[in-house]
């Protein structure tokens, strides 16, 4: 579906970028571990929702630790405390091993969106969390192309300057 560093081989090209309730696996989820782990620069992600289960969290940390840039946008208010809760159980995780998190305090965010290295662009109806994994039906937008992902960063770094930066030690 895409080439260079990036592989994903599927007889359904339609089907290889979407999650479906009640289906064993998620798709998405298998684009984005591989994504994190070839990244080699940077990778943004935005997501209201962040409960992001134990491969995707472990593809994040191992970027960072490779010293890729990571950066993660999520909302400083939530529409769900248990959500919230669950996202916030990462944080500490996270900041330790250098992901930037960022939270937008400029009232809603509900876009889903993550770029790699400038090049790749996930855009859609994904929440990083489970249950958009394993239970929603969701679909995403996958683009390897260098315009459309700096028009993205552009959006990203948007909602970056209207948010606050989490710190380890507070």
């Amino acid at each position: 579906l895409w080439s260079g560093n990036y592989r994903f081989v599927s007889d359904d090209p339609l089907k290889a970028a979407g999650t479906e309730s009640g289906i064993a696996g998620s798709n998405v989820l298998e684009l984005l571990v591989p994504m994190l782990e070839a990244s080699t620069r940077d990778v943004s992600i935005i997501s209201p929702y962040f409960v992001p289960g134990e491969a995707l969290l472990t593809a994040l940390r191992s970027a960072a630790l490779r010293g890729v840039q990571v950066v993660l946008i999520v909302p400083e208010r939530i529409d769900s405390r248990l959500v919230r809760l669950a996202s916030e159980a990462y944080h500490d995780d996270l900041l330790a091993v250098g992901v930037t998190i960022r939270q937008f305090r400029d009232g809603l965010l509900h876009t889903k969106s993550m770029v790699v290295d400038d090049e790749i662009t996930v855009f859609g109806t994904v929440n990083l969390d489970l249950r958009s994994f394993e239970l929603n039906f969701e679909v995403s937008l996958i683009a390897y192309d260098h315009e459309f992902a700096a028009a993205m960063r552009a959006l990203q770094r948007e909602y970056e300057s209207r948010s606050g930066v989490l710190d380890l030690a507070q």
